[in-house]
Order: C-alpha cells, then structure tokens, then sequence
C-alpha cells in the first residue's frame, strides 16, 4: 500500500489512480486504496485542513470519480452492447467498501451543504446505491443479512466516532427509496456526538473553540455545552459594554421582528433601513460580500438560501450598521453580536459562577 497522504490533493490523487487502475490491480487493490485516501480526507477535515465549504466539491468529485468502478444500472438494455464486466471482490473486501461509503456519507454530514441543491443531494443518494450494489454483485452477496455477517456492524472505527450500523441502516434506506420511492431516509449521523455518544439526528454543529461536532439537541440555547469556550472567548471584552451590546441587540430584533429563523426579505427589509441594500445572487461567496454602493448607501452580495450560513451574513451585516453608528467596531464585537442574534447562550456562560 502506498505511503499516507500527507495533503488533500495527494489524497484525491491517490483515489484517481486507484479508480483508474482498477481493471488492472483488481477491485480488492482498489477498494483498499481508496478507503485509505478517505480516512485521510476524513482526518484532514478533522484537523481543520479541509475546510467544511470544500467538501461539497470534494464529493461531488469522490462520486464523479468513483462512477468508473461503480457505475449506475443501464437504462435500456441492447443486446449489441458489449456484456458489462463485474470485476470480483473477496469477502475480506467488504468491509473496507462499506468503510469507503460511510466515510463519504460522514462528509456531507460535516460539510457545508446548505448550498447544495436537492437534486445534488439526490445523485449522490444514488450514487451510494450504486456503490452498495458494486460490492454486492462483486462479492456475491445475497441479502442484507450476509451483508452484516461480513462488515461487523457493532464495530466503530476511527476513535470509535464512526457507526458501520448507522451506515448499513441509511445504505438500506436508500436502496429502499429507490425501488419504491417513499422509503424514508432515517434521520441518523454517521459521527457520534462528542457529548452524548449517540448517532440521532443527521446535522452536526461544530464548535468553533473545541472543534469537537455535536448533534443539534446538545447544541441547544438550554444545553451547557462548550459554555467555558464561549466564556473563554468573550471574557475580554467589557462586562458594561458586554451589557450594552446584549441590551441593543434585543432591541433590535424586536423593532424588526428578526431571530435566527425569519425570512431573507425580513433581513432585506431591516437592512435597507440601516442603509445596506441586501442583493441575492449566485455569485455571492458563502460568508457573503459587503462593498460600496451609490448615494452613500451599502450593498451586500448574500446567496439566497434559508440557512444558517446565510442567517449569519446577515446579521454579521445588521452588526457592522450597529457597530457603524456606534462608532467603530472590532471583529471580536461583530462576533458577540451575532452570537447573540442566533441565539447562543453567550451571556449564561459569562455570568460568574
């Protein structure tokens, strides 16, 4: 096996290779390739080297690639086409192919796909089918049952985060829905919670200071979770001016009626009156883009997506007219202020114990 990747780029390199010699090595080469480029990838994300914005190009290019070994089933059948070649897999090969596919599944898990569309999401969905139908015809395998004989479901893998259960389930989901098309996906992660332990729920928030990824009920307003490092952060900052920012912050939801789940046109709305004229538009980075308009007015470039990303350019945006009218502002502040806005619990980990 070839040494361990030591950057992205070598990791996907090593991925096309495999795929592209696999009629060549056999399909037991390549699966094992290609599962330890993905841990590679999988502990680049970890260590904050793959940014959580580039794994949606990172895996639309995994399942683009990847369709070499693991194609979708044709839809007409002639009997002028040459017969397809089903390349074997032995049983050992099993497992590191589930592997491969859960770590991919993991990916878009952690990632930044709230600009994804549904029909991206669909393909990949797909995709996994086809991956898990490869392995099933390579390896001979029957049913879902000598499926679990050969992967050992009960077994977690890297740090024991990473559920081979949880990937059989959704595996099993997906092939269901595209037989029957109303099979539900269940709502499962492949990345246990860094508090709770468990695989419930399919988002993962990860905190900006521990770097560790939480499921959405540990994340909550009520929950005590990473507290110490929202203290830790915003402890330099004035506990008076702390106070002020919080008491301004309020007010201003409420004049404009805003929280974390309002509608892009309640963003626009209140930002127009500030003096910022919101433009929603394809080409926007993710963070969006702040540049001067006419007439002493701001314009702000934000993509027109009802997500998080999104909640948080727009008032990060709401913050700099505050901060504007305030008298200047820090990047430090800016943050606070949106903390505040999406409802983080900042202020209850700051109070003194």
């Amino acid at each position: 096996m070839s040494a361990m990747p030591e950057t992205p780029s070598q990791a996907k390199a090593r991925v096309r290779e495999a795929a592209a010699a696999a009629a060549e090595k056999g399909l037991d080469h390549t699966v094992a390739e290609i599962e330890a480029a993905l841990v590679s990838l999988w502990r680049f994300e970890r260590q904050g080297t793959l940014a959580p914005r580039n794994i949606p190009d990172l895996v639309q290019w995994l399942a683009s690639t990847l369709k070499k070994i693991a194609p979708p089933p044709p839809k007409k059948v002639k009997f002028s086409d040459p017969l397809r070649r089903i390349l074997p897999l032995a049983e050992t090969g099993v497992r590191p192919a589930l592997d491969a596919a859960m770590i991919m599944i993991a990916l878009t898990q952690v990632g930044d796909f709230t600009e994804t569309p549904d029909k991206a999401r669909k393909t990949f969905d797909l995709f996994m089918d086809d991956w898990r139908r490869m392995t099933w015809e390579s390896a001979r395998i029957p049913d879902w049952n000598r499926f679990r004989e050969l992967v050992n479901p009960e077994e977690r893998l890297l740090e024991g985060r990473l559920s081979r259960e949880a990937t059989l389930q959704i595996l099993e989901a997906i092939a269901g829905r595209r037989r029957d098309n109303i099979t539900t996906i269940p709502e499962l992660s492949i990345l246990a919670c860094a508090r709770c332990g468990q695989f419930k729920g399919r988002d993962r928030v990860r905190c900006p200071q521990c770097k560790d990824s939480f499921c959405s009920r540990c994340t909550a307003p009520t929950a005590d979770l990473c507290l110490p490092d929202y203290a830790t952060r915003y402890a330099p900052i004035d506990p008076a001016r702390r106070q002020q920012i919080a008491s301004n912050v309020g007010t201003i939801l409420r004049g404009y009626r805003l929280d974390a789940h309002s509608r892009n046109e309640a963003f626009a709305r209140a930002l127009h009156e500030e003096g910022v004229d919101v433009a929603f538009t394809e080409a926007a980075p993710l963070e969006g883009e702040e540049v001067e308009g006419k007439q002493q007015r701001r314009k702000l470039l934000v993509r027109d997506r009802e997500s998080p990303t999104v909640k948080r350019a727009l008032f990060r945006a709401l913050a700099r007219c505050y901060f504007r009218a305030a008298g200047g502002s820090e990047p430090l502040l800016e943050d606070f202020f949106v903390e505040l806005c999406m409802e983080v619990p900042v202020e209850e980990a700051l109070r003194p114990r």
